[in-house]
Order: structure tokens, then C-alpha cells, then sequence
């Protein structure tokens, strides 16, 4: 068989990365649709009447031929025209087609339509979807924009202004239910402010699930595709961020929201996305989330808030800053609701914890449910990488992360609530860089239930001389199942473990955050097939769950023969 080699080489901030892949060591050239930036919108309208921008996010994409060899198609009918085939904000191992869809066929509004991209005629899956739904596309110029002669729908006539203080005016003032109001990014930053200080606040209007009707569908914000769309609001001491929600138990709007494919540095006190209290159904996909001028009373995140059906995917959040405080985490969620997290990396966070549940009364509820944190990278992080705090209570599932480069906890616990956690094939390294003898690459700083976590599969490597666990509490038997946890690197014990594995997992090059598995490694079939019940694959996607006679320990299956994404340079040295 012969090897084919694709070449993939971008510049993202000014930093090359290099991407080989061998595909005849492939499992398979088969592409993996991910996820999409819109989930349902118009198929008419907007430029040259041919409906909604849509980005969808997989892998094996190929690295050319757009509309060529590499085609999408939306319920078996292919799109109108091809914006763009490359890399997505996230993670930067996942690829981005951007299309305008078209008629696709007039197929009858309010039907899920499989997505699918082809690429050499082979199709990806199909489970992913899009629903034609009835609205307008707002088209928004900070550069050549008029509010005053702005025709919705109409390119050449686009709003000045997303949002000014009164809302009742610009394009936020005319959008309805169902509309997708598009931002240009012309090369000038977007410093304008809305309401309440923030660029964009959905007060007084909020969306509802897409029908097929007119007058129902979410509201969303997003960028033309293929241009730098950024919202830079640099804050002082009386702002307060870039995009907010409201408490929806006591004001209207905040609903149904999708944010996509932006570019935000937000200042101030608020964060960069502030979901905001039961702000329910909010979408923010392959977003580049900043605070890297937040001030030092910032008490937010990246992404922050509560809702049910968060989807809060393939985001870049990093230089998230706050002082002294350590309160400005990478995500935060401060309220019951339910979360899907996944495929964002978070990186290079000043102000606090990578990610963080913490639930005190003070935003709508008592305890934090559901939440699915899986396939993320978390690295270079000032605080814990993962918090798992107070109210944290059910059905919190961790999988398939890699955390690295933490001052304190890799993972941390400091709840009494929690029952059933599931945390399975996470690799944790280099956790409590700061020397603490107060932390382990694992901590516990409560009084766990019986049966507060199944811990099974992960890799944990403390930073050199650190415990592998440790907190106020610490670890013991009759928490909940421990097992087939490797433990290589650190001091202490770990008899809690029912079934530790012990010995190096020989990580392809840990000092260069490649931690795949070399071929001696001895997390390679070692693990627990319980697991089984949740994964499917491992933090590559397209590698299968098992490989070979048993589960792997860690985020990565090894595959012999498989030649792994690697990054050459950039922002994860």
C-alpha cells in the first residue's frame, strides 16, 4: 500500500503549525463530523438570496479541493457555494468547512436534516443536523454600516451597530426571532458599547427552539465567514464585559442565543460570555475568548454562567486574567442547568481555574447537575485545571481531557454533594507546579459521599517531587470506585485504588504536550472496560475505543501504524 502524506501548514497569531498525516495508516479516510456553529436558520435570503452561513467541525477533511473533492451536503441535497476549508478557533487538530447553504432542495422548515461532508466521494456520518427555519440575515459594518439606511437582508446596506444603549435601535432593535445577524470583519476592531455596558446584551428579547414557523428559532450572532470578526472591549474599573445574558427568573430575554466564530477581548469586571442566570439554550461555538485586561475584581470566566442545554463547544479561551482574587476561571458554571463542554482549549488562564463548578445559592440555585466536560485541552493554568466545588452534586461526567501545567490540582474536589461522577481517561500531568504541600495532582479539600466518583482509566503525573494526592481531606477508601488509575512519577500512596496500574506510559514527548502513546507503554490495555458504557473513541475522535485487546489508560488509544497530529510550534510549547 502506498503512503500518501496530506500537509496541512497555517499561521494562527502568528504562529506556524504543521499537521501530517499518513493516511494509509489511517483507521480509516473516512470524515467525522463533529459538530456545527448554527444548528437552524433560512435557506433563502441574504447574499445573493441563498440563505445562512453554516460552519461544520470534523476531521479527515483533506487540506484542498473545496467544492471539488471535498463537498457538504445538508439532507442529501449539496450546498450552494464554499467559503472555507481549514482550521477551526478550538483545537487546532480540528478542522472547518464554511458554506452558504442554499435552497438544499425547499425542503419543509422544521425537519432535522443530516449533515454530511464528502471528501473523494466518501461520506462522513450523518448524526449531526441542521433545521431550515423561517428568518432574515442582519448584516452588521463597523466601517461601512448606517443604521439609519440599513436594509436587513441586504449586504450592501448593512447596520452601523450591533447594539447602542438604546435597544430599541441599530440591528439588535430590529432583529426578531429566527434572524442571524452577521458581523464584517473589515480590519477594524469593534469598540462599541450596548447596553449596560456590555457590547451586547440580550436584554429584553430572547428566542425560542427553531419549528419551521415564523416568528420561532434562536437569535444569533456571528461572524461573516472566512473574515477576523473582533470585539475588543478593554475595560476599566466601572465596565462590565463584552456579551451578557440577563437573569431570565426576573427579566426578559436571554434565551435560545447562538454565538459563533467571533474573535472577544473583553475587559472589565463580567467576563467575556456572561450566560447569566437560567439563561437556557445558549450555543457558543468556535469562538476566541480573551480577558487579558479584566480587571482584578473580575469574578467571571471565559464563558460563565447557568443554563439547560448549554453547548459550549470548540472555543479558544485563553489569557483569561483577574489579579489577586483568582476568580476569573476559564468556564465557570455557577448554576444548575445542563452542559455539554467539549473540544475548546483552554489555555494560559491568570485569573483562576481552567474549568469550575461552583454552586452557593447566590445565581438561581443550590447545586450544579449535569454537566458533560469531555475532549478538551487544559493547560498552563494559575489555579486547579478542573474544580469540581461546592453544590457540584449529579451526573457530572469528565472524559478524554488532557490537563497539564497547573499551579495546584490537576483535578480538584471541595464538595459534600457530589454522587456518581463519572471520570474516566483523562491524562493529568505535570499538576501542583507550585511545590504545595497542600496539593496533589489529585485533591480533596471535603467529606465525599460512599459514592461520590467512579475514577477509573486516568493517567496521573504529578509535577517531579509532588503527591500524587492530597487536600485538606485527601483520598481514602468508600468515596465511590477507584480503579485501574496509572500512577507514575509523584511520592505518596494510592491504596485507595482497587486496582492500580503502576509504571511509565512513555509519552511520546511530554515536554513537547505530545502525549500519545509510544508502543512499551504501560497504559496500553491496562484499563477498565466499565468504561466502555461512555466511550467510544479517545481525544483524537477518530481512533476507536478499544484498540487492541483492552482500553487503554489516558486520553489516547494507542494505534500501531498511526501517524498523530503534531505540533511543531505554536501556542502549546
Amino acid at each position: 500500500m502506498s503512503i500518501r502524506s496530506a500537509l496541512l501548514l497555517a499561521t494562527v497569531a502568528g504562529a506556524a503549525f504543521l499537521f501530517v498525516r499518513d493516511a494509509a495508516a489511517l483507521p480509516s479516510d473516512t470524515p467525522v463530523v463533529m459538530y456545527t456553529d448554527i444548528a437552524s436558520g433560512p435557506n433563502s435570503g441574504g447574499e445573493n438570496n441563498h440563505g445562512a452561513y453554516l460552519s461544520i467541525f470534523g476531521k479527515n477533511f483533506g487540506s484542498n479541493g473545496l467544492g471539488s473533492l471535498v463537498k457538504v451536503k445538508i439532507g442529501g441535497v449539496e450546498v450552494d457555494n464554499y467559503r472555507y476549508l481549514g482550521l477551526a478557533k478550538g483545537r487546532v487538530d480540528i478542522q472547518q468547512i464554511s458554506v452558504q447553504i442554499g435552497a438544499i432542495g425547499n425542503p419543509t422548515p422544521g425537519t432535522s436534516l443530516p449533515v454530511q461532508v464528502l471528501v473523494n466521494g466518501i461520506g462522513s456520518n450523518v448524526d449531526q443536523t441542521f433545521m431550515v427555519n423561517p428568518g432574515r440575515i442582519l448584516f452588521v459594518d463597523n466601517v461601512l454600516g448606517n443604521d439609519t439606511t440599513a436594509v436587513p437582508g441586504d449586504i450592501a446596506h448593512p447596520y452601523r451597530h450591533v447594539q447602542i444603549a438604546d435597544i430599541t435601535k441599530a440591528a439588535y432593535g430590529a432583529m426578531a426571532r429566527g434572524d442571524i445577524l452577521v458581523m464584517r470583519g473589515t480590519g477594524t476592531a469593534w469598540t462599541d458599547l450596548g447596553n449596560d455596558t456590555y457590547f451586547t446584551k440580550f436584554y429584553g428579547k430572547h428566542g425560542t427552539a427553531p419549528t419551521g414557523a415564523s416568528g420561532t428559532g434562536p437569535f444569533t450572532l456571528m461572524a461573516y465567514p472566512g473574515e477576523d470578526v473582533f470585539i475588543d472591549v478593554v475595560g476599566n474599573a466601572t465596565q462590565k464585559g463584552a456579551i451578557s445574558g440577563v437573569d431570565t427568573t426576573h427579566y426578559d430575554g436571554g434565551l435560545w442565543i447562538t454565538i459563533a466564530d467571533l474573535r472577544i477581548e473583553s475587559g472589565g469586571n463580567a467576563g467575556v460570555i456572561a450566560v447569566q442566570i437560567d439563561g437556557d439554550h445558549w450555543r457558543v461555538v468556535n469562538n476566541e475568548l480573551t480577558a487579558a485586561t479584566a480587571t482584578n475584581s473580575a469574578f467571571a470566566a471565559g464563558i460563565n454562567g447557568n443554563g439547560t442545554n448549554s453547548y459550549w463547544v470548540g472555543n479558544h479561551i485563553h489569557n483569561i486574567a483577574g489579579g489577586a482574587l483568582q476568580q476569573n476561571h476559564g468556564i465557570y458554571i455557577d448554576g444548575d442547568g445542563s452542559y455539554e463542554i467539549a473540544y475548546n482549549t483552554i489555555e494560559h488562564v491568570s485569573g483562576g481555574n481552567g474549568m469550575q463548578i461552583y454552586v452557593n445559592g447566590d445565581n438561581g440555585s443550590d447545586v450544579g447537575n449535569n454537566v458533560n466536560f469531555h475532549h478538551n485541552l487544559v493547560h498552563d493554568i494559575s489555579k486547579h485545571g478542573i474544580n469540581i466545588a461546592d453544590g457540584s452534586q449529579n451526573n457530572i461526567k469528565l472524559w478524554n481531557n488532557v490537563v497539564y501545567n497547573t499551579t495546584f490540582a490537576s483535578l480538584r474536589f471541595n464538595t459534600n454533594t457530589l454522587h456518581g461522577a463519572k471520570i474516566y481517561n483523562n491524562t493529568f500531568f505535570n499538576a501542583d507546579t507550585s511545590g504545595s504541600s497542600n496539593y496533589g495532582a489529585i485533591t480533596n479539600d471535603w467529606n465525599l459521599p460512599a459514592d461520590a466518583i467512579d475514577m477509573e482509566n486516568n493517567i496521573v503525573w504529578p509535577a517531579s517531587g509532588m503527591a500524587y494526592t492530597d487536600g485538606s481531606v485527601g483520598f481514602a477508601a468508600g468515596i465511590g470506585t477507584i480503579s485501574k488509575n496509572l500512577w507514575f512519577g509523584g511520592i505518596g500512596g494510592y491504596t485507595f485504588d482497587a486496582h492500580p496500574v503502576t509504571g511509565n506510559p512513555l509519552f511520546i514527548s511530554a515536554s513537547a504536550a505530545d502525549f500519545h502513546l509510544q508502543p512499551a507503554s504501560a497504559a496500553i490495555d491496562a484499563g477498565s472496560t466499565a468504561v466502555a458504557t461512555l466511550l467510544s473513541n479517545d481525544f483524537d475522535v477518530v481512533v476507536p475505543r478499544p484498540v487492541g485487546s483492552g482500553i487503554d489508560i489516558g486520553a489516547h488509544e494507542y494505534e500501531a501504524g498511526y501517524v498523530y497530529d503534531r505540533i511543531f510550534a505554536g501556542r502549546f510549547e
